[in-house]
């Protein structure tokens, strides 16, 4: 009996699996399916008559916004806030729906997309090897009637397309993104280091990080107490957007808008929530200076007896490089050592020019300058001492700018700008400045 049972038992689940070979849970392959979801990923695209409007959040937290017009050839023409060109000026390229692991869209020809992915820091601004932490190929996550979610493949930013009115088109092609994208054109503009926004009688210095899309602001309240407001910043047509806005007393700045430049004053005008005139200059000093940033600066590498370093050198009436001190052959970098050596029983710090040869780093030729001066508010002089090796004849000019730039006797403001960076300003006009790391 209860073999039979057995048997019994073993015949239905012989029946049930071929039951289950011979009726299929889904009526079409996996390959159909797919088909039919890109298919409708690619109606969906290419059927918005005035594109998309896209906000793509980068993985390092930056929100950048773009204009996109899909059609059926694989093609899509573009716009991006990336720049005032990328703002103004429509490009095309090609795209392409693919089926990876998921669905995908990819941006498969340079474009302004791959602009915040480029690993060159010298296209975008972030770091070397991985530009902005952007992506330009993504899974498609979800399509609604008017949006669809994405998410970047490789870095993970996230990207959300949503049906784009014909006032959004236009206000890509009549330049209003372009005049907002004039914010970022501040630091080119205005050739000080300090810049300040001057609204209802308060000032507010403001310093920018492109790269980032942040902003700070420093104040002092009507106590007389410092404060400080960082934040992200974004653009949404003619507005400048702040991620948190400030807050200052009774005071509450969300948006600039209508940015225009002055040449006479070196100025840009704005309106501060929409409807309030403000300005954006530059200035000579910081609004409130680091008393103690130059001897911080200068004693942290003394006690470590070591060097700060600069890739670049100075920066000039708006150019960088300004002396061309990089044009020097296997040039390295500058360094500031304090302390370097004694001489004539003189301890002296060495602005020294750091070349590769044979493999291994090497002082070529430097500046040697006596102990500092840190003054009461808040500058560093540094007092000419001798030349340290033989500067070429070729790079002389190279050097004595240099030398006799860090020699004013007016000094500098240092402005801590990280945990070991630092901005040193010409206190003369604050018009060139040199960065300092470890």
């Amino acid at each position: 009996m209860k073999r039979l049972l057995l048997y019994t038992i073993a015949a239905f689940f012989m029946l049930a699996s071929c039951s289950k070979k011979d009726d299929p849970v889904f009526d079409e392959s996996p390959d159909v399916r797919l088909n039919k979801v890109l298919a409708e990923y690619q109606a969906a695209l290419a059927g918005a008559p005035n594109g998309w409007n896209a906000e793509l959040r980068t993985a390092n937290g930056s929100l950048y916004h773009f204009h996109f017009g899909f059609n059926d050839a694989n093609r899509v023409q573009m716009y991006a806030d990336f720049d005032t060109a990328t703002a103004f000026e429509r490009k095309e390229s090609s795209f392409r729906l693919k089926a990876l692991q998921q669905p995908a869209l990819l941006f498969d020809t340079y474009s302004y997309i791959h602009i915040l992915a480029d690993p060159d820091a010298r296209v975008n601004g972030g770091e070397f090897g991985l530009g902005l932490s952007s992506d330009f190929e993504f899974s498609l996550d979800s399509l609604a009637a008017d949006s669809i979610k994405l998410t970047g493949r490789f870095n993970g930013s996230k990207m959300v397309l949503r049906k784009a009115s014909v006032q959004d088109l236009q206000a890509w092609q009549n330049g209003q993104w372009k005049n907002a994208l004039l914010f970022e054109s501040i630091s080119a503009r205005i050739l000080n280091y300090f810049k300040r926004l001057n609204v209802g009688g308060t000032a507010y210095e403001i310093a920018l990080n492109v790269a980032s899309r942040e902003i700070t602001f420093t104040w002092k309240d009507n106590g007389g107490v410092t404060r400080q407001h960082t934040t992200t910043y974004s653009f949404a047509g003619n507005n400048v957007q702040l991620g948190t806005p400030l807050t200052d007393g009774g005071t509450t700045i969300t948006t600039l808008s209508n940015l225009s430049w002055n040449a006479g004053t070196a100025s840009f005008q704005v309106n501060v929530n929409g409807t309030q005139a403000a300005s954006i200059a530059g200035a000579i000093a910081p609004l409130i200076p680091d008393l103690a940033a130059p001897a911080r600066w200068w004693q942290y590498m003394a006690d470590q007896e070591d060097y700060w370093i600069s890739w670049f050198g100075f920066h000039v009436n708006g150019v960088d490089d300004a002396f061309k001190i990089r044009s020097i052959p296997n040039f390295y970098y500058l360094i500031f050592f304090p302390e370097f050596n004694t001489e004539q029983g003189v301890t002296y710090d060495l602005a020294g020019f750091i070349s590769l040869s044979g493999g291994s780093l090497g002082l070529e030729f430097g500046a040697a300058y006596r102990p500092p001066v840190f003054t009461t508010d808040g500058r560093v002089i540094f007092r000419y001492f001798g030349t340290l090796g033989d500067v070429p004849p070729v790079h002389e000019e190279k050097y004595l700018n240099t030398a006799s730039l860090l020699n004013n006797t007016s000094g500098f403001y240092l402005v801590q700008t990280g945990a070991t960076t630092y901005d040193m300003v010409s206190a003369i006009d604050a018009k060139a400045w040199i960065s300092w790391q470890q």
